[in-house]
């Protein structure tokens, strides 16, 4: 008896198999599409940088935590020169000076966390080479804005309304 149990059993379990490994069903419809990604936007954030012997001619200012810089982004820097008329004028960093001493380069850098306004010269910087309060604006452009423009886009852009104008849209300030 046992073995007709164990027969029956094996029987029954190997027609189980084949018929779970039947051929698939129909196909239904593609389902609608899901609803589009968020659209990162250019962002900006303005501070003022102070540029002394105290501090190595060189200032942090950490990137505010509602912009996401991710390692294929850009970061641009301007400075405020001043103004014509009602109208701010920015010029974008780096900026080189001459001067009797020699050369200063006005410049910056970022990280994912951080931007850092600094002054390089090919020779020692002194105390009257340092700066005062500069109101600097950082511009954070997503990895996808950059993906769709030429690798030397940003070579001639030197304001931020420049830069608005080149992007076809407002950055945002924050």
């Amino acid at each position: 008896m046992k073995k007709v149990i164990k027969a029956a059993t094996a029987l029954l379990l190997m027609t189980a198999f084949f018929i779970s490994c039947g051929g698939r069903g129909p196909v239904g419809p593609e389902g609608p599409p899901g609803p589009a990604g968020p659209e990162i936007l250019p962002t900006s954030f303005e501070f003022n940088a102070t540029l002394t012997s105290g501090n190595g001619f060189e200032f942090y200012k950490d990137i505010p935590g509602s912009i996401e810089v991710l390692d294929q982004d850009i970061v641009l820097a301007f400075v405020l020169e001043g103004f014509d008329g009602d109208y701010e004028v920015w010029r974008q960093l780096p900026i080189t000076e001459f001067n009797s001493r020699g050369t200063v380069l006005f410049d910056f850098d970022f990280t994912a966390i951080d931007v850092r306004i600094f002054l390089d010269a090919n020779y020692n910087l002194s105390a009257s080479d340092g700066y005062q309060d500069v109101l600097i604006r950082a511009v954070h452009i997503p990895a996808d804005f950059v993906a769709k423009m030429k690798p030397d886009a940003f070579e001639n852009i030197q304001s931020v309304d420049e830069l608005e104008q080149f992007l076809g849209m407002e950055i945002e300030r924050l």
